[in-house]
């Protein structure tokens, strides 16, 4: 064996020895680096997964202060003997207050309970070149009590009656409370992930009452320790009181993971309704945008409010007549057309149109008068002549809630159908009288039935037009 072969036997094993413990070496540091690597990364994902969780919870211990502002752009559709006209139309609303949630057993928009003492809330609007409007929360009816329900929020006063236009005017696009539905009801597992949303989620949030589809999809924009950005997209056909609508609503919104709660919001509202039988029609884009932050306890908030959400008599709305008469009406009815001379309400059930109901003043009689019996359906029976009704009944209450009404009922057809028309002539003992003429398929009777009676028992003669809501 030469030293040449010698040296080679010597040097390849120990080369070789050498190799495969280095081989070894670098193999354990390749495989526990990677169950480091994959305990870390184990340990991360889990981490992340529980990081991201966008909770806003109903906490009662807690106060937020929103300052909420609403644009509306586009025209207002109405029908004529033309067609159909349009109006210019331009809106904006102010709303500050500061708001407490309460946890429910409940879920879903039933479980909504909080309470709101505003500050600001008002909107002021312009149709055509000079058509303007207001309406303002009184002051008596800033402290608002929030129940949720199967379309929209129901809203009312534990201190005074809340009119229609003022009910109307709480009805706020994308509302706060409903906004904390586009958050994911689970963990996400990365940024990247897309969640949809429960199917009340959107209708609430435009104020569709009867959706026939909807679609929604939420995604995070950015995440950090400290907030998650959330951009939302969705769309909704319906109807809003009666008026077929296409809705779309897109935007996003800021999350604050600290102190867990939508710091602030901002989203277009695209609307094309057709005009219904409550409202006309519109083509507008809405700008909506509203931040929240925490508030240092109010003393006007209540603790705690019912977990039941108020009987129907709490419910009743105020309402302001022709000839300085109140009287009180459930929230089925809604202000179809008002003059000085005459109030028309038209009542909407499972959005469609059920009952109208037409309320003016009538001739004033001597004190402790009335109008007789025959001269009253003698007036029926001329109104009736004109729509082929034919009178059924006449019974004379002496004395409803101190007036004195006499009610007929008349029967006709129209369209294949059986119409009801009930006619009360109401008399104050000081001879103010006052008509209300409710009319009705007899196929609606039970939506209608005890309404008629309900706001007849409510009536009350005031000096002058009230200017505040009529006290509980």
């Amino acid at each position: 064996m030469t030293k040449e072969s010698c040296g080679k036997l010597m040097f390849c094993p120990i080369t070789k020895l050498v190799s495969a413990k280095l081989a070894f070496s670098l193999a354990m540091i390749f495989i526990t680096g990677l169950f480091h690597q994959a305990w870390a990364d184990e340990k991360t994902g889990a981490a992340a997964t529980e990081e991201i969780s966008l909770v806003d919870p109903a906490d009662p211990d807690r106060t937020t202060h929103v300052d909420y502002a609403l644009k509306i752009e586009g025209t207002l559709l109405t029908p004529s003997q033309s067609g159909t006209s349009e109006w210019n139309l331009n809106s904006t609303g102010t709303f500050a207050f500061d708001q407490r949630r309460f946890a429910s057993d409940t879920s879903g928009p039933l479980a909504v309970r909080a309470v709101r003492s505003f500050a600001t809330a008002e909107t002021e609007s312009v149709v055509g070149k000079d058509h303007a409007t207001s309406v303002v929360l009184p002051s008596q009816a800033r402290l608002i009590h929030l129940y949720g329900a199967e379309y929209q929020l129901l809203q009312l006063s534990p201190d005074v009656r809340l009119t229609r236009p003022q009910v109307d005017l709480l009805q706020i696009p994308c509302d706060p409370i409903v906004a904390t539905g586009l958050l994911p009801a689970r963990n996400l597992k990365d940024q990247h992930e897309k969640w949809n949303l429960d199917s009340w989620v959107i209708p609430m949030l435009v104020g569709v009452d009867a959706a026939v589809s909807q679609s929604a999809t939420c995604q995070l924009k950015s995440l950090t320790a400290n907030e998650a950005v959330v951009t939302f997209e969705g769309t909704v056909e319906g109807a809003v009181t009666g008026s077929a609508t296409k809705v779309t609503l897109k935007g996003e919104l800021t999350f604050d993971r600290t102190q867990r709660f939508i710091r602030s919001f901002k989203a277009v509202q695209s609307e094309m309704r057709e005009p219904g039988p409550f409202s006309p029609g519109l083509n507008v884009n809405a700008t909506i945008t509203w931040t929240q932050t925490s508030a240092a306890p109010a003393r006007e908030l209540p603790d705690a409010i019912s977990e039941q959400v108020p009987d129907e008599r709490k419910l009743l709305l105020t309402l302001a007549t022709p000839g300085q008469v109140l009287l009180l009406h459930n929230r089925s009815w809604h202000i179809f057309h008002e003059t000085p001379e005459m109030v028309m309400l038209r009542m909407m059930h499972n959005g469609s149109l059920v009952a109208q109901c037409n309320i003016s003043p009538s001739p004033a009689v001597p004190p402790g008068e009335a109008t007789s019996e025959p001269e009253y359906l003698d007036e029926v029976q001329a109104a009736l002549a004109e729509r082929k009704g034919a009178v059924k009944s006449s019974k004379i209450h002496s004395d409803i809630n101190g007036w004195r009404v006499h009610h007929v009922r008349a029967l006709g057809k129209a369209h294949e159908k059986t119409l009801i028309w009930d006619y009360f002539l109401c008399t104050a003992k000081s001879g103010q009288q006052t008509s209300l003429i409710f009319s009705y398929a007899e196929e609606d009777e039970k939506q209608v039935a005890g309404s008629p009676e309900q706001m007849v028992g409510t009536l009350t003669v005031r000096a002058n037009r009230a200017k505040v809501a009529l006290p509980r």
